[in-house]
């Protein structure tokens, strides 16, 4: 009986870490292809102009990518998972000044109903700008 506790607590544990290995890389697959034509620029902003934005892509429940008017696009990390958020894709945020900054938090908006979802702080933007279609291989 002690082998058999020993064999499925193995069993266990290899699944487990196989799985959360299995579902890391795939948030790593998503990340990299929505980055697929940009290329980071090393710089890093605290806020970023919402009147610049043209669009927003949810990536995961860690991840968002502001598409910037122009050549930029700007990678927000979330400090920590937001629930729901990459299942829903949809977000809401208020500003003052006109700029999102990393002290502001998103709402994810639930579709399927008029309930808004929990509220998730942001974090800094990394800058990544287009490669030129002739530049891409």
């Amino acid at each position: 009986m002690k082998y058999f506790r020993l064999l499925m607590s193995a069993i266990f544990f290899f699944v487990f870490t196989n799985s959360y290995i299995m579902a890391d890389d795939a948030k790593e697959d998503k990340l990299a292809k929505a980055l697929t034509n940009y290329q980071n620029t090393g710089d890093v902003k605290d806020c970023i102009s919402v009147s610049s934005v043209r669009s927003t892509d949810v990536i995961d429940d860690q991840h968002i990518l502001f598409k910037a008017r122009g050549r930029k696009a700007y990678l927000n990390k979330l400090p920590s998972h937001c629930p729901r958020l990459g299942i829903e894709k949809r977000i809401a945020y208020r500003v003052t000044v006109g700029r999102l900054c990393n002290v502001d938090t998103i709402t994810v908006l639930y579709a399927m109903s008029n309930f808004s979802g929990p509220g998730c702080g942001l974090g800094k933007f990394e800058v990544y700008e287009k490669i030129p279609s002739e530049e891409k291989s």
